[in-house]
C-alpha cells in the first residue's frame, strides 16, 4: 500500500497565500520562475472555495495537463475540467476549476463568461502585454466581470517597464497590490547557475552556404542603407526601417547556424548520457529539432520532445517520463520553455540562441527550480564567426543593465530590437575571424552508438560515485536491463546474459567513461527443434532414420 505524501507550502508560500487573502485576491503575482506560483494559486482556492468557484485559469498550452494534475492534487474535493479543443461541449455538471489555454482562450470566451466565474487565474500573464492583442481584449473584458483577480508572471518586464504598466490597467486601479519574490531570497539553500559557451565548427557545406548568405545579407543592407540616406533619412532611422525585414533575413542566418549545429549537439548529448547525466536541449527551429531526434534515435539514446504542434495529451506524458529516468533527453522548442518543471536535469543545453534574454532565462529556469539539489550548467553551443557572435553580445549586453537597474529606463528586448542592433553592429562584425576554443565539437567524429543489449554480456561500474540506484538509471535511461545489480569489487556490475552464450575468445572490453566499462561480445547461434515436413513424430512412423538424423537426433535441427 503507497504511503500518502503529505501536502504542505513553504513559509513564504503560505505568506503568499495570506497577502492574497488580505488583498481580497487581485493581485499581480510577479514572483521568479521556479518559486510555486501554481502551489500558491491552488491553496488559495482551497482555502477559500466559497468565494471563489468557479475559477476559470487562462495558461499556456504546454501546462494545462500540469494545471490539471496540480489541482486535482491540491484541491481533491473539486470537479476539474479541462477545455481542449474549439469543438467540445462544456460538461454538463458544473465544474469548481475551468482549465483553458490561451490560444482557445478568445475561442471560448463566451461559455468562459457563461460560466459567472468568481476568481480568473492567468498564468503567465506577459502574454497579454499587447494591448490591441484579442486575448488581451478578452481578459480585460473577463477580468471587469470577475470579483477576484490573480496574473502570475515570473517576467513582469519582458519588452519595457510599459508592459508591467499593462498588467497593471487589467486590475483598473492605478497600483494594484503586487507580490515579487527571487528564487535566491525564499530558496536560499538552491545551487547556483552557470554559464558557459561552446564554440561549435559548422560542416564545410553549411559553413560555405552561410558564407554565402551573409554576403548577400551585407550587399542588400548596404544597398538599402545608400537608398534610404540618399533620399535624405537619416542612418539611425534608416536602420529601424530596415529592422522589420531585416528581422526575416537574419532569421534564415539563424536558421543555416542551427543546421550547422545538429551533430555537435548530438555529439554533446552522447557524451553526457554516457557519463550519467541527463541533458535538456533547447532549440527554435522545427526541423533542427527533428534532425536532433532523428539522430538521437540513430545512437540508440532515448528522448522525448515538445514542439509548438505537440499534441496537449502527449506533454505531461513527455515530461513524467524524463522526470522519472525513463529517458535520458529532453527536447523542447519554445513551447517547453513556460510552466514546465525538468528538475532531474543539471545541464540545459540551448542548440539555437533565442532572441532576446528574457525568453533564454526563462528556459533556464525549467532546471533550476525549488526542488532541485544539484548546482546547474547552462551551455550555450555558439557557431563563432556567425550571428551567434552578434546575438551573444547584445543579449549579454542587456542581461547586465537589468541586472544593474530594472525599470529606470526602458529596457528594449523585442526581436525587432535585437534586429535593429544587429544591424548597427554588422560592419564591426562583418569579417570576424572564427575564434578557436577548446571545444571540437563539429570537427570531431560523433561517438558510435552504445552496443546493443543482445550483444552485452556485463555492465562494469567503478569509483566512488555509483551506488546500486545510480547503476540502474544509468541501465534504464540507456536502456539496458537493471534488474541483476551485483557487487564487484569496489564498484557493480550488471550481467545482462550467461558468458556460455558468446563465442569463446570473442569477448571486447568497450570504454564509455572513466569509470564504466561494457564487455561485450560474438552472440553464439540460437538452434531450434524443427519437425521434419512431411513426415509424422518419430513415435509413429516406421521408416528408417537416415545417418544425419540418427548422428543430429530423432529430428531435423536447422539454424533459427
Amino acid at each position: 500500500m503507497k504511503r500518502k505524501t503529505k501536502l504542505e507550502l513553504r513559509d513564504f508560500q503560505k505568506q503568499d497565500v495570506m497577502f492574497m487573502r488580505r488583498n481580497n485576491y487581485r493581485v499581480l503575482v510577479a514572483n521568479a520562475q521556479g518559486t510555486g506560483k501554481t502551489v500558491e494559486c491552488l491553496a488559495a482556492i482551497a482555502l477559500d472555495r466559497k468565494k471563489l468557484c468557479p475559477v476559470i485559469i487562462v495558461c499556456p498550452a504546454s501546462v494545462t495537463l500540469n494545471w490539471f494534475k496540480e489541482a486535482r492534487k491540491w484541491c481533491k474535493w473539486a470537479r476539474v475540467h479541462v477545455i481542449k479543443n474549439r469543438k467540445e461541449p462544456m460538461p454538463r455538471q458544473r465544474a469548481h476549476i475551468y482549465i483553458v489555454s490561451w490560444s482557445l482562450f478568445t475561442d471560448r470566451f463566451m461559455e468562459i463568461i457563461g460560466v459567472k466565474p468568481r476568481l480568473l487565474v492567468a498564468d503567465e500573464a506577459h502574454f497579454a502585454k499587447n494591448e490591441d492583442a484579442q486575448r488581451s481584449q478578452a481578459l480585460y473584458a473577463l477580468a471587469k466581470i470577475t470579483p477576484h483577480l490573480l496574473l502570475l508572471t515570473g517576467t513582469p518586464l519582458i519588452n519595457s517597464p510599459q508592459e508591467l504598466e499593462t498588467l497593471k490597467n487589467i486590475f483598473g486601479v492605478p497600483n494594484p497590490p503586487i507580490l515579487r519574490r527571487l528564487l535566491t531570497d525564499v530558496a536560499k539553500d538552491i545551487p547556483p547557475k552557470t554559464r558557459a559557451l561552446l564554440p561549435v565548427y559548422l560542416p564545410p557545406k553549411i559553413a560555405r552556404e552561410y558564407r554565402k548568405a551573409t554576403d548577400e545579407f551585407s550587399t542588400w543592407l548596404r544597398e538599402q542603407l545608400r537608398m534610404r540616406m540618399d533620399a535624405g533619412e537619416a542612418e539611425a532611422a534608416a536602420r529601424r526601417a530596415l529592422a522589420a525585414e531585416a528581422l526575416v533575413k537574419i532569421g534564415y542566418l539563424r536558421r543555416i547556424v542551427g543546421r550547422g549545429k545538429v551533430d555537435a549537439a548530438v555529439d554533446f548529448v552522447a557524451r553526457a548520457v554516457r557519463m550519467g547525466e541527463p541533458v535538456v536541449l533547447f532549440a527554435e527551429h522545427t526541423h533542427v529539432i527533428r534532425s536532433i531526434a532523428r539522430k538521437l534515435k540513430k545512437q540508440r539514446i532515448g528522448y522525448v520532445a515538445i514542439k509548438g504542434d505537440t499534441p496537449k495529451s502527449t506533454r505531461q506524458n513527455a515530461i513524467e517520463r524524463f522526470q522519472a529516468g525513463e529517458v535520458p533527453v529532453f527536447i523542447g522548442s519554445k513551447a517547453a520553455s513556460t510552466g514546465v518543471t525538468l528538475t532531474r536535469a543539471r545541464h540545459l543545453c540551448f542548440v539555437e540562441r533565442y532572441w532576446t534574454s528574457s525568453e533564454e532565462e526563462q528556459a533556464e529556469d525549467r532546471i533550476r527550480r525549488i526542488g532541485q539539489k544539484s548546482p546547474t550548467k547552462i551551455w550555450f553551443l555558439h557557431g563563432s564567426g556567425t550571428i551567434d557572435d552578434r546575438i551573444e553580445e547584445i543579449i549579454r549586453h542587456k542581461r547586465r543593465l537589468v541586472a544593474r537597474v530594472v525599470g529606470s529606463e526602458t529596457i528594449e528586448e523585442t526581436p525587432e530590437k535585437t534586429a535593429h542592433q544587429i544591424i548597427a553592429q554588422w560592419s564591426k562584425h562583418a569579417n570576424a575571424p572564427v575564434v578557436k576554443g577548446r571545444s571540437l565539437l563539429g570537427l570531431v567524429k560523433s561517438l558510435p552508438p552504445l552496443p546493443h543489449p543482445k550483444e552485452t554480456f556485463q555492465l562494469v561500474f567503478s569509483g566512488k560515485r555509483w551506488n546500486k540506484a545510480s547503476v540502474k538509471a544509468w541501465a534504464r535511461m540507456n536502456r539496458y536491463p537493471e534488474d541483476n545489480v551485483q557487487t564487484y569489487g569496489k564498484g557493480y556490475r550488471i550481467v545482462l546474459t550467461k558468458p556460455s552464450d558468446f563465442v569463446q575468445g570473442s569477448f571486447e572490453v568497450v570504454k564509455i567513461a572513466k569509470d564504466i566499462k561494457i564487455i561485450k561480445g560474438e552472440r553464439r547461434p540460437t538452434y531450434r527443434r524443427q519437425r521434419v515436413v512431411g513426415t509424422a513424430p518419430a513415435t509413429r512412423r516406421k521408416r528408417k532414420l537416415t545417418q544425419a538424423e540418427k548422428l543430429m537426433g530423432s529430428g531435423m535441427i536447422t539454424w533459427a
